[in-house]
């Protein structure tokens, strides 16, 4: 699996799972903001985004991630998952109880059969429509046609064949504190999906911003609500740091 990092190569670890299709390179928009917060950001690519012939599951990308942090020696982290990156970043944080400090889901998907009932946009609901009929090659024709690569196409499916499929080994109860920044009228992110998904929380706290929905991160050039999140574990940090320097003293 692909890993990209941005930022200050020193800050706080914080794992951002990226939307449906992106791969982690688009991290690279981030990194001014996460070097100002002290933010070392690590952004998988989901490994069937490269490698065609793999079996999407959310246990793959968990996986891949742990090894990772491993092989980086990263004990402890935040986590974010963005739009269809939610589930993924919640399903990591539920199977690495002891190195997951936090969770912030952004506009974030909700539970799938919420999602499937009240989602509005053009695009989603075309999707939705050839994978009733688990059509691939319609979809990925579909998909090139609004002008994804290949590797970005065949992303989206894979994605979508995770998301849409059981969540069972996402373990709710073992869940991080869960901060759910949304927008109240998300076309792509339905709130009432995502109010669903918080039942099952054992601790969550919602955000609601017109900056945390689709259409409000598109527009907002100045990533008030990543500013907030990154302003947010900095501010963590240098919390921790203040009160060790207290109790030396």
């Amino acid at each position: 699996m692909k890993v990209h990092e941005f930022g200050d190569p020193k800050g706080v670890p914080v794992v951002f799972f990226m939307g449906t299709p992106q791969k982690g390179d688009s991290g690279h928009e981030f990194s001014d903001l996460a070097s100002r917060f002290g933010i070392r950001l690590i952004c998988p690519t989901r490994p069937w985004y490269d490698d065609l012939e793999l079996t999407p599951s959310f246990a793959e990308c968990s996986e891949k991630t742990t090894s990772y942090l491993n092989s980086q020696d990263i004990s402890n982290c935040h986590v974010i998952g963005g739009s269809g990156g939610g589930p993924f970043a919640l399903h990591f944080s539920t199977k690495n109880t002891n190195v997951v400090r936090s969770c912030y889901l952004l506009a974030s998907m909700g539970t799938p059969d919420i999602f499937v009932e009240t989602v509005k946009s053009p695009p989603t609901l075309q999707l939705l429509e050839l994978f009733k009929n688990n059509n691939y090659s319609s979809t990925m024709e579909y998909l090139t046609s609004l002008g994804l690569p290949q590797d970005l196409a065949h992303g989206a499916w894979s994605d979508f064949k995770v998301l849409l499929g059981s969540w069972e080994s996402i373990n709710f109860q073992n869940a991080p504190m869960v901060y759910i920044h949304h927008g109240e009228e998300d076309e792509n992110a339905p709130i009432e999906s995502i109010r669903d998904l918080a039942k099952k929380l054992p601790r969550s706290e919602f955000r609601i911003s017109f900056q945390a929905s689709h259409a409000g991160l598109a527009e907002d050039e100045e990533l008030s609500e990543f500013t907030n999140i990154f302003k947010e574990i900095g501010g963590q940090r240098d919390a921790s740091a203040n009160k060790t320097l207290r109790d030396d003293v």
